[in-house]
This record gives structure tokens, sequence and C-alpha cells, in this order.
């Protein structure tokens, strides 16, 4: 199946997954996470799975609307079970989103964040040392890095 979720659906399986498997995440983790899945999602399929994008803030790649669902949590771990995934009837979508959740959940958040700020990356392309501060990551840049 090839069809294109959004953000918050991917997220909401995510933060299904971990609180289901006791191994919740803060916002953080889980904007990393997130960032994680679409880049290997990229790589394993050649298409994206969502089409909201991230902005390159300071501490990593942030997609605004799934931060702000989550904001006035702060550092807090994400305890919600959702039940139900759009991601349910979709084997690679979600085989990659939780084999890509269950490497990263258990990192320390400031890992995420060095891992999110390689050389080259999406964010890092878009970042630019600061100069991008808040700017859309171009979804073409996951695409780019596909073959890498």
């Amino acid at each position: 199946m090839n069809r294109r979720y959004s953000a918050r659906e991917v997220a909401h399986h995510i933060v299904d997954l971990c609180a289901r498997e006791s191994e919740p995440v803060s916002n953080l983790q889980l904007q990393k996470i997130l960032y994680f899945v679409q880049q290997q999602y990229a790589r394993e399929t050649g298409g994206l799975l969502f089409d909201d994008s991230f902005e390159a803030w300071q501490y990593g790649p942030v997609q605004p609307g799934v931060y702000r669902e989550y904001a006035s949590l702060g550092g807090a771990k994400i305890r919600k079970v959702y039940g139900g995934s759009a991601l349910a009837s979709d084997a690679t979508a979600s085989c990659v989103v939780d084999s890509v959740t269950r490497r990263w959940r258990s990192q320390n958040p400031w890992r995420l964040v060095d891992a999110t700020h390689v050389k080259g990356s999406p964010w890092d392309r878009t970042y630019r040392g600061g100069l991008g501060n808040h700017h859309v990551i171009d979804n073409a840049y996951f695409l780019d890095n596909a073959a890498v």
C-alpha cells in the first residue's frame, strides 16, 4: 500500500506503540523519531510516508503540528494510548515505523539531537549554522538522501 499519511497519524502510531510497550517518549524524542522514520521510509521505498514538513530548529527537526499537540507536556513522557492505527493495514509503513521507533526510543534525547545534526542531512542542509533557523525542510531532501 502506498498511501501517504499525515505526520499526526504517524506520531499517534509511535506514541501508541511506545506507551503499549511501556517505553513512552517525550515530545523531543517523538520529533526526532518522526524525522528518522521519514528518512528510513524514503530509503526503503523511494517515497515519503507523509507530506507534512519539518522545520529546522536549533535542537533539530520539528514537525510543528505534532510539536504543538504535545507541547503542554514539556519534557514529560507521552503516555497516551490511542488504540487503532491508521497504519495498521499497511505492512511496509508499520514495519518501518515500528523498527525505527524501537531502535531510537530508548536513546537519550540529546543523543537523538546529535544524530539529527549529521553533516549533509536534511536538517543540516536547511539549518545552515543557524541561518535557516525555523525554515521549512524541503521534503525533496529526504528523497535526495534516500540513496545515501
